[in-house]
This record gives C-alpha cells, sequence and structure tokens, in this order.
C-alpha cells in the first residue's frame, strides 16, 4: 500500500504541476528555453526525489526500478528503433492514402512544426532546433519515464502480467498528455507509453528513455523538415 500510495504522490505532483502551469495562464509557450525550465525543471526534480526516496526507504529496489547496467547495443537499437518508427509510421500512413509531397508538408507543417515549434517565426536557426532537442531527448525521456515507468510499471507487476502492466502504463500515459498537458486524444499517446513499457521490461529505466528519446528525435526530424520545406 505504501508502495502505491507513493507512485499515486509522484504521478500526482507530475498532473499538479502541469495542470497549475496552465491554469496560471504564465506558461512561456513563446519563450522555449524559459519554457523548458519552468515546465521540465520542476518534474525532473520530483522524479529525481522519488526515485532517490524509493531506493533511500528501500519501497522499491534498483532491480524493481529499473536501474541496472546495460550494454550500449540494445539501447542504441531501441533509439535508432523509436526514430524510424515515429518518422516512418506518419509518413507511410500519408503516402498510402495518396497524398502527394505538398500535401504531406503541408500536413507536418500543421501539426508536427506546431507541436514541437509553436508559432516560432521561420527559418529556424541552429539555435532553435537544438533547444527543441535537447528538450525533446534529454528533460522530457527523464521526466516521464521515471514516474511512468519506473515507479509505475513495479506496481502494475505485483497485480497483473507483463502485457497488461504495460497495456495499463499506456494507458495512464494517454490520460496524462490528454487532460493534463492538453493533447488531442491521439491513440499514439498510448502506442508510445505501451512501447516504452516493453522497452523498460526489456532494458531497464536506460531502455524506457532511450526508447522515447528516439521517438522524439522522430518528431524533431519530422517537425524540422517540415519548417525547412515549408519556407
Amino acid at each position: 500500500m505504501r508502495r502505491t500510495g507513493f507512485m499515486a504522490a509522484a504521478i500526482a505532483a507530475h498532473i499538479a504541476w502541469i495542470l497549475a502551469l496552465r491554469a496560471s495562464g504564465l506558461d512561456p509557450v513563446d519563450a522555449p528555453v524559459l519554457r523548458g525550465v519552468v515546465l521540465y525543471g520542476p518534474g525532473l526534480v520530483t522524479a529525481g526525489l522519488a526515485l532517490a526516496i524509493a531506493l533511500r526507504t528501500g519501497l522499491f529496489t534498483a532491480s524493481e526500478l529499473g536501474l541496472r547496467r546495460q550494454s550500449w547495443a540494445p539501447l542504441i537499437g531501441l533509439f535508432v528503433a523509436g526514430t524510424i518508427i515515429e518518422v516512418a509510421g506518419p509518413l507511410g500512413t500519408m503516402v498510402a492514402s495518396g497524398m502527394n509531397y505538398d500535401e504531406i508538408v503541408a500536413h507536418l507543417f500543421r501539426h508536427e512544426f506546431r507541436y514541437m515549434y509553436n508559432a516560432q517565426a521561420l527559418p529556424l536557426t541552429a539555435w532553435d532546433i537544438g533547444v527543441r532537442a535537447v528538450k525533446s531527448l534529454v528533460l522530457v525521456p527523464l521526466t516521464e519515464e521515471i514516474p511512468y515507468r519506473s515507479l509505475f510499471m513495479p506496481i502494475a507487476l505485483t497485480g497483473t502480467s507483463r502485457s497488461w502492466s504495460a497495456v495499463a502504463s499506456g494507458l495512464v500515459f494517454f490520460l496524462v498528455h490528454w487532460i493534463a498537458f492538453g493533447g488531442a486524444p491521439h491513440p499514439a499517446y498510448f502506442l508510445h507509453g505501451f512501447g516504452f513499457a516493453w522497452a523498460f521490461l526489456w532494458a531497464g529505466l536506460p531502455g524506457a528513455v532511450a526508447a522515447h528519446a528516439g521517438v522524439s528525435l522522430g518528431v524533431v526530424a519530422l517537425a524540422t523538415f517540415a519548417a525547412f520545406a515549408h519556407t
């Protein structure tokens, strides 16, 4: 019971900060560096503290939290696989639906570019791309994989199978991005959470972070391509 309460508190702290920031109207959407600090800084701190407390108090073992040594090969594989899937999935779907090049660029600009860069003026600079890359490949995976995989999965695994635990992780991930972050209820959030859960089961927390970073790189690549193709 203590473990479940601790996990729920860690997730609630992350969600509460996002909701409070949105409700305050102080989310600096047009200042990407400041937004990265304000939006993800507290989440990264609370996630790190939760991980340290979970270990220090003995509520979770290092193995349960996915804190095990991994060779570079599976981590690189998960990272590359995440990138390829995230790029090939949307492009393949659009090509299969009969969209031409201009329509694909327009679609990517309306969705991936707006998601990644908001109302960023064009043309993009190396600084613009670098800021989003650091946020997406470093801050977001660490902030989200600790509570939603490292803390959530051990609790789920005590009551159900690996497959259903991954499903539950994907569902929670979907709900958080839809309700807390205000994103569209897109099934990709569930699929991502489901996939990251399996990466966690296979290669621990480093594997989940690697897979998440790979997917994020795919989004950055599509958004950046759309920006340059649009101009």
